[in-house]
């Protein structure tokens, strides 16, 4: 991806964040509690994360202190990386709450752009099926990566990524749910096995 593109989508995200601000946020920024009635933390503080699109990226940057636990080595120049940590200790960080909620659930709820709806989901559901074994299941590949395969409906989905990016101008870690439209698989299967909120978007707030 050209920095070109990289911006055109960062604008675009910002865009639509702004739309949805617009509609269904206080003045403080957070999702009015009209907006959660029903799910399962509808009184918590309505933070949220908010994605759009085929492929969705989580976290870019440092992954400290799990790398530094990882004990991560980098081979020509970062292009392949080796761990340290036993494969299960790593497994177990990537199923445990705390790291889901820094790296990728970074709000109390959870939001999609699924045109012509805002879909509202409850972070914890999602911290739930990320928790489950045989839901998600993650495997470190000889290059470094480590990848989350998602089992639904007796079928194996290759969803989430964490690799380093080894180019000059990036060396650092990125996790999301990116290739192959990723991103729009998960959408599908949270909106198969979830409970969720349906908001029609205004389209007239984006002039």
């Amino acid at each position: 991806m050209s920095s070109g593109q990289a911006r055109s989508i960062k604008i675009s995200g910002d865009r639509l964040r702004k739309c949805f601000e617009k509609q269904c946020t206080d003045i403080n920024g957070y999702i009015k509690q009209e907006y959660l009635k029903g799910l399962n933390n509808q009184y918590l503080i309505g933070t949220y994360v908010l994605k759009s699109g085929k492929n969705w990226q989580f976290h870019l940057g440092s992954f400290s202190p799990y790398t530094e636990n990882w004990g991560v080595q980098y081979y020509l120049d970062g292009k392949i990386i080796k761990f340290l940590s036993l494969k299960t200790n790593i497994i177990d960080d990537f199923r445990d709450e705390k790291f889901i909620k820094l790296f990728m659930l970074k709000g109390n709820f959870f939001t999609i752009y699924d045109a012509p709806n805002w879909l509202i989901f409850d972070t914890k559901d999602i911290i739930n099926l990320m928790e489950d074994s045989n839901f998600i299941q993650w495997r470190i590949l000889e290059t470094g990566r480590i990848k989350g395969d998602v089992y639904f409906e007796n079928i194996k989905r290759t969803i989430f990524t964490l690799e380093y990016r080894a180019e000059i101008h990036k060396k650092q870690f990125v996790f999301g749910a990116h290739g192959g439209g990723a991103g729009e698989k998960l959408k599908n299967i949270l909106k198969t096995k979830l409970f969720f909120n349906s908001i029609p978007v205004d389209y007239s707030l984006w002039i």
